[in-house]
């Protein structure tokens, strides 16, 4: 049983991250897998360098480049630090877990591989531990294998052991999954990766945050991790690789710094770790990591695990008699970290809803689809926590999800699956009124109403009267890209010249905003649509956030989709000598 940090301590700790306690903002912040929170300490620490000591690195003659060459140079001891790491010139400074991982790649991999090698990995990784070692693959002949999972999330040891022989040239495995949490047991199966000398490169994005790391005792050749999930800035990362594999390595990346000596006839490259840091490094940003690391250091880690931990029962303990929960992924070992379905609730309109109430998690596929595919999932929804939560947060995240379970959140009765299917030939014609309110009139309607809630309500309201697009039409062709839930959209020109839409999408409240973007586009000349100002509609709604340009929802996807239909309807008048559209 893990005990969690008391209130009073728990206080003192959320009192030293900013945002957390932003007085306009009500908000219980479950998305740290995607990134952390910063602590005073770390932006105090980035706006001093840029107030005070702004300055290139290294080969300086003057006062700030020497102060901050130092701040840089000691940064990289505070990584080595973190990690454990024999030597500081072992760490390497990147944009992050993805930048190291194809380094590795490119310059180790490239350099080494032979057709026929192997390079195992497993169903849990990243899109960025899988996509460099594809391409790796195709580029030397190698071959990727894949250790399965249990069905518990975990993976499957046995199978592992029976992948590993005298071809394996890579192990690139991740210490903790970024979808479902679970923890590998990295130590041992590096030990069984040198069995049959295989290097091993060690993904650490989301242990770091969570796990103190000792790459000497895991035995690992390479370990990666990214600065904003542990706490600090946004593009900047390390990969630590050990001394004598990193010395026998080429540079990946050629430019400035990284070059001892420079002629037409030839170079020669610098010294370890500036062999691998090209032109003008992310100084500020590695001056905050380090701040982060260091502020991370100080304190009781194993009382902040314990603290996550508790949370990560609680939410279990909480939500396991929620009608349709489901938690995907239910390893014995996990980092704070709980991936679930809500049954007959589509993920987007949880997020969305979750949202409204200041719950921010994450849903979608996670940057995991091989996993996904693997469970037969389009993804999930991810609530992860860090010590700065509280168990009163997971009681309120849960108590949400039981609404929105309930339908008591934004009770709307769906009648869709009572609905009369359309048949093709009447698909257009066959809009309710509803379906063709002006813009001024669903403006008029939504701005009527008092609260969130009653107009949260009436989106949804206005989505549930979408016509329903037949399933045979639910297909590749009419999908639209851009958007995690699935969403369709068909067009005709009709008899003036106008363009209409139909548009589904599995999620309530995105066919909802759909309805609101038809209303203002629907029946439209090419002009008209190519001339409306969207943001203007979305942002005098209260809605400017989910037309963002995030892959969240999508409805930026779909805008943009129509108006390009437009443009094409619009170009084909112009080429045939019309000025206007009919």
């Amino acid at each position: 049983m893990y005990n969690a940090i008391s209130p009073e301590v728990l206080g003192l700790l959320r009192n030293q991250f900013p945002l957390l306690n932003h007085a306009e903002l009500p908000l219980i912040y479950f998305d740290n897998a995607a990134t952390s929170q910063k602590p005073a300490v770390v932006i105090e620490t980035i706006s001093r360098y840029y107030r005070q000591h702004n300055a290139n690195v290294h080969r300086g003659s003057h006062r700030l480049s020497n102060d901050a060459t130092g701040q840089f140079e000691q940064a990289r001891h505070s990584v080595a630090r973190f990690l454990n790491a024999a030597h500081s010139h072992e760490i390497i400074w990147t944009r992050g877990t993805t930048e190291a991982i194809n380094l590795v790649a490119q310059s180790w991999g490239r350099n080494n591989l032979q057709p026929g090698n192997e390079i195992i990995l497993s169903t849990l990784e990243h899109h960025a531990n899988i996509v460099p070692w594809q391409l790796l693959a195709q580029q030397t002949g190698a071959v990727l294998r894949v250790i399965p999972l249990l069905d518990d999330g975990s993976l499957d040891i046995n199978y592992y052991h029976q992948l590993l022989n005298e071809n394996t040239a890579l192990v690139s495995i991740s210490h903790a999954s970024n979808a479902l949490g679970t923890i590998n047991p990295v130590q041992a199966m590096t030990r069984a990766a040198k069995a049959v000398d295989a290097l091993v490169l060690v993904d650490g994005a989301q242990s770091a945050p969570h796990l103190v790391v000792d790459v000497q005792a895991i035995g690992c050749d390479f370990y990666a991790f990214s600065g904003h999930k542990v706490f600090g800035p946004t593009g900047i990362g390390a990969l630590w690789g050990r001394h004598d594999i990193l010395q026998a390595m080429p540079p990946w990346q050629a430019g400035g710094e990284m070059i001892e000596q420079v002629s037409f006839s030839g170079t020669t490259f610098n010294q370890l770790p500036f062999k691998f840091e090209a032109g003008t490094p992310n100084i500020a940003g590695a001056i905050g990591l380090a701040a982060a690391l260091e502020w991370l250091m100080a304190q009781n880690r194993t009382l902040l695990e314990q603290h996550e931990q508790a949370l990560l029962n609680h939410a279990i303990q909480c939500c396991e008699n929620i009608r349709g929960f489901r938690p995907i992924g239910t390893a014995a070992d996990k980092v704070s970290l709980i991936s679930f379905l809500l049954e007959g609730q589509a993920n987007q309109d949880v997020g969305l809803l979750l949202d409204q109430q200041g719950i921010a998690i994450r849903t979608g596929h996670h940057c995991a689809m091989p996993l996904m595919q693997s469970l037969g999932l389009n993804g999930t929804l991810r609530a992860s926590f860090a010590f700065y939560n509280s168990l009163q947060e997971v009681e309120t995240f849960a108590q949400a999800l039981a609404q929105i379970s309930d339908n008591t959140l934004y009770p709307v009765a769906d009648t869709r699956a009572q609905a009369t299917p359309v048949a093709d030939e009447t698909l257009f014609s066959s809009l309710p009124h509803g379906h063709t309110l002006s813009h001024e009139q669903v403006s008029q309607q939504l701005l009527g109403l008092k609260d969130w809630n009653s107009r949260y309500r009436q989106i949804m309201l206005l989505g549930r009267d979408l016509p329903e697009l037949p399933a045979h039409l639910r297909t590749e062709q009419h999908r639209l890209h851009g958007c995690e839930s699935e969403a369709w959209l068909l067009h005709r020109i009709n008899e003036k010249g106008n363009l209409e839409f139909i548009a589904d999408a599995n999620a309530r409240i995105i066919r909802g905003l759909i309805a609101l973007v038809l209303a203002a586009l629907n029946n439209r000349s090419a002009s008209d649509i190519m001339a409306f100002d969207m943001d203007s509609y979305f942002t005098a709604l209260g809605l400017a956030r989910h037309l963002s340009p995030s892959r969240g929802n999508g409805l930026r996807a779909i805008v943009e989709r129509i108006v390009a239909l437009a443009d094409e309807h619009h170009s084909v008048y112009s080429t045939n000598g019309n000025t206007t559209d009919p």
